[in-house]
């Protein structure tokens, strides 16, 4: 099997060019190239301690994107998933060099474990210079029975360690006391990790990982082997459970690490959600939401502080981990807490704003009650029309959208992003969930149109949300203006609106006939809707003519070439690997297929 697909596939290339990229990111920084140190120059002019930490490359932004003012002050890159030699270390001990002395933070793995701590080791016996080895081993995933002889792993609390002792150095606080703030913080940290798909190292084939399709639940940051798998259909709010539960069930033999009383719902906790490095930036802010619930409802703990973001990854794993750290009512605690407030100028670091800063408890604000038909502030006539027609038309329109969706998503995934089918979707559904539960106005025409394009505004969004939005609501205008009491509401009535409407719309788009977007179908179905309605202003003829006139326009579109939308940037071939029928007939315009299918619906529902 060929290796995943990725720009950079030389990992030696990889790292040295994330290393090079840290002197624009920091201006002023050391790069020591061959022995792949970074550092802050003229640390020994500092007078202070100087922290240092490193491993191996892959779980970027650590270690260089930790370094800055507050924080690391060198960092040393083995290559990924490999420690840094002996050499290379005690370069890094030369670069951080400080007669205050120098702390060396370092994950808990054989190989990290055994070159930082040798090198640390000659360095003093040749300088006479204090160096201490913080080691970090967080993670509860690591059962007692076989962790017992090379103890947890280091995962992404280590970074809240960068932090604390960063902070407390440029503070100016001595190196005994920077090392027992950090022991504070291990003593009262754990990790668990969790991922549904293996990371994939540049250059090596993705194959034979050893991994199942099943959730691995404890895996490390170097595709290590779970402890535990869950069923892949498992809800993620119980994976979350299950990880909670590890984190601070202190009766657990095996996994119980944190005192007892970190349960405690007077304990100040400080939680870390930290991405893999395969997470989008929003799945993880839904998951941080889910963790922060779970927190309270089970345990009633509110985090003082909350950090989110990808913080120590394990290249692209397609997981994430939970960090907390809980602290006691101590002057030490407080202090810690101080350092995770200082600022610093390192890019990999993400702030929480402290909640005794916060000017307010958040909450999320109570929405008005959509159950019931409400007054309408706006200056339409209540023109009155037959209720049940207008719910009829709205339910026959939904019914329409539905089984049009898959066709409409599968057009819009080759040609564009994929959501228009959803997207339509969610407008029919909000439009017919305001039928049902009364809440828009469906006994007035104008009220009723009005209140329908601001359902599907809210509903569907984006651009089409918008022109749908836009019609709709001068549709309502127009209805209102045209109207005079005793003038039949017939067809002509609505054709008059609609081209006021369409004028009003094309206004704010440039988008005409032939340039492959919705208003392909909604220019003729408004044009022949007019003329039509002229010569038969009564029945359904006219409306049956225009219909039809849109589904052609829509066809239309297999022609064009798009000017406008997501699509216009699609290559004529659509980019992608077409199937026989598609390499036959090119696919119509997402958009200009959808509102047919709102067209059909409307015509249906007033038959």
């Amino acid at each position: 099997m060929a290796p995943e697909r990725r720009f950079i596939q030389d990992p030696v290339l990889l790292v040295r060019e994330w290393s090079r990229a840290q002197l624009q990111l920091q201006p002023g920084l050391r790069f020591d190239e061959r022995f792949g140190v970074l550092f802050k120059p003229n640390l020994a002019d500092a007078n202070r301690v100087t922290v240092i930490s490193g491993g191996g490359s892959g779980h970027e932004p650590a270690h260089a994107g930790y370094l800055g003012e507050g924080m690391l002050d060198a960092t040393v890159a083995g290559s990924i998933f490999s420690s840094p030699n002996i050499r290379q270390i005690y370069r890094a001990l030369e670069a951080a060099a400080s007669p205050k002395g120098t702390i060396v933070v370092v994950k808990n793995y054989t190989g990290d474990k055994l070159n930082f701590s040798l090198a640390a080791e000659r360095y003093k016996a040749a300088t006479g210079q204090d160096v201490r080895v913080v080691l970090v081993a967080e993670d509860v995933s690591v059962p007692r029975s076989r962790g017992k002889f090379v103890g947890r792993r280091g995962l992404a609390g280590t970074i809240l360690i960068h932090k604390v002792a960063g902070a407390a150095a440029h503070r100016g606080l001595d190196i005994d006391r920077i090392v027992q703030l950090c022991d504070k913080i291990s003593n009262n940290m754990g990790t668990i990790g969790v991922s549904l798909a293996p990371c994939y190292v540049p250059g090596q084939q993705g194959a034979e990982t050893g991994h199942s399709e099943e959730i691995s639940l404890g895996m490390g940051i170097h595709n290590e082997p779970a402890f535990d798998r869950l069923p892949a259909e498992t809800p993620t709010e119980e994976v979350i459970k299950k990880m909670l539960n590890l984190l601070l069930d202190s009766t657990n033999k095996e996994h119980g690490f944190l005192p007892a009383e970190a349960a405690n719902a007077g304990r100040r906790v400080v939680l870390l959600m930290n991405n893999l490095g395969g997470l989008s930036t929003i799945e993880l802010g839904a998951l941080t939401s889910l963790v922060s619930t779970q927190l309270k409802s089970m345990y009633n703990i509110t985090p003082c502080r909350t950090y989110a973001g990808t913080f120590l990854s394990a290249l692209d794993g397609r997981g994430f981990s939970i960090t907390l750290l809980s602290l006691d009512d101590s002057e030490e605690a407080s202090t810690i807490l101080s350092l995770l407030n200082d600022p610093t100028t390192a890019n990999g670091w993400a702030s929480s704003i402290p909640i005794d800063q916060w000017t307010k408890e958040s909450g999320i604000s109570e929405s008005v009650d959509q159950g019931a038909e409400k007054p309408r502030r706006t200056s339409l006539n209540d023109i009155r029309c037959d209720k049940e027609a207008f719910v009829k038309v709205i339910k026959s329109i939904y019914s329409e959208v539905v089984a049009a969706e898959p066709a409409l998503t599968h057009y819009d995934t080759v040609l564009g992003d994929g959501d228009c089918g959803t997207t339509l979707l969610a407008g029919a559904q909000a439009m017919l969930q305001g039928a049902e539960t009364g809440s828009l106005p469906t006994h007035s025409l104008t009220q009723g149109t009005l209140a329908l394009s601001e359902v599907v505004t809210e509903a569907m969004g984006g651009t089409s949300g918008g022109i749908y939005g836009i019609f709709l609501s001068a549709l309502a205008a127009s209805l209102n203006h045209l109207y005079e009491e005793n003038t039949p509401i017939d067809v002509r009535y609505f054709a008059r609106a609609a081209v006021e409407a369409l004028t009003a719309l094309e206004n704010f788009t440039g988008a005409r006939v032939g340039d492959r977007t919705l208003m392909d179908a909604l220019i003729p179905f408004v044009t022949t809707l007019d003329r039509v309605s002229k010569d038969q202003p009564q029945g359904l003829a006219a409306l049956e003519a225009a219909v039809s006139e849109a589904h052609a326009g829509s066809e239309n579109t297999r022609n064009l070439q798009a000017r406008f939308g997501r699509s216009a940037y699609v290559k004529d071939d659509s980019g992608m690997q077409q199937t026989k029928e598609e390499e036959a007939a090119r696919l119509p315009d997402p958009g200009a297929y959808g509102l047919v299918a709102v067209l059909n619906g409307l015509l249906k529902g007033l038959k």
